[in-house]
């Protein structure tokens, strides 16, 4: 497994793979959001969902998706601040 959790690795075993689809060496897809080279792996949080991402809308998508691994504790301070606003003014 490398260092990104992604499938590079295919490269060293079947390269003709990636080369008839257009991909650049050291990539392994194309971003599902921009359509830059980016890698393929398991979606950064707890969702059972594998996809192609370039390295920034991974990271973005880690904060900003509820399921994803900084996301999950944004989205729940926030929560927790509404209830205790909510509390209070009761």
């Amino acid at each position: 497994m490398n260092e990104r959790g992604c499938y590079c690795d295919i490269w060293d075993k079947n390269p003709e793979f990636y080369e008839s689809r257009g991909v650049p060496r050291g990539y392994c897809g194309f971003c599902q959001s921009c359509g830059q080279p980016g890698h393929t792996r398991h979606f950064p949080g707890s969702a059972p969902h594998t996809g192609c991402w370039c390295d920034k809308h991974y990271r973005r998508l880690s904060f900003v998706h509820p399921l994803g691994t900084y996301g999950t504790l944004i989205y729940a301070a926030v929560l927790l601040v509404i209830v205790l606003l909510v509390m209070r003014w009761k």
